[in-house]
């Protein structure tokens, strides 16, 4: 697979992720989202870009496709170095480079059917946007994801990893234990 026959837009994971769901190569796989971040905002991930050579790259959060083809979980990141898709066991060795992490900055991770995503995910960018409104990333071509219907995922709660959040939070090793 060539991460170029997709729909990407930098910076924009959760929508990038979100086009993933929808599209027909995928659409007969067992599909799960995961939301990669921490209470800190500030995960540090191996083998990712902007800037390769200089991992890790930290992000506030990140926004992951995991899906079983023949009986195996494979990741789906538009912006890691490794393969598109990548086996799920490689993709945390080489993504996860926990040694030393401090637990505030230790990854943690949300689990969401790609279909519950796809069809609740609502976003208006405003998490782009600076104080004044202007667009700290160029939004992507294509229009707001606001179809959703009844329930809205959306980003804020998406983004909430405190102890309040209304969605299962899993450590690293439970993660692996339930996709390995």
């Amino acid at each position: 697979m060539e991460k170029t026959n997709y729909k990407y837009t930098k910076n924009y994971c959760e929508e990038n992720i979100w086009q993933l769901c929808k599209h027909p190569d995928l659409q007969t796989l067992d599909k799960k989202v995961l939301v990669i971040s921490n209470v800190s905002k500030n995960c540090p991930l191996w083998a990712h870009h902007p800037l390769p050579e200089r991992n890790p790259v930290w992000w506030d959060y990140h926004v992951v496709l995991i899906a079983r083809e023949n009986g195996r979980w494979w990741v789906y990141d538009f912006d890691s170095t490794l393969d598109f898709p990548s086996d799920l066991g490689t993709y945390f060795n080489q993504t996860f480079q926990s040694g030393n992490l401090h637990e505030a900055t230790a990854p943690l991770f949300k689990c969401f059917t790609a279909s519950h995503f796809a069809d609740c995910f609502f976003s208006d960018r405003g998490h782009m946007q600076d104080a004044a409104g202007n667009w700290i990333f160029t939004p992507p071509p294509w229009p707001n994801i606001e179809h959703a219907l009844g329930n809205k995922l959306e980003m804020k709660e998406i983004l909430d990893f405190s102890e309040s959040s209304q969605h299962e939070i899993l450590l690293q090793d439970e993660l692996k234990t339930s996709y390995l």
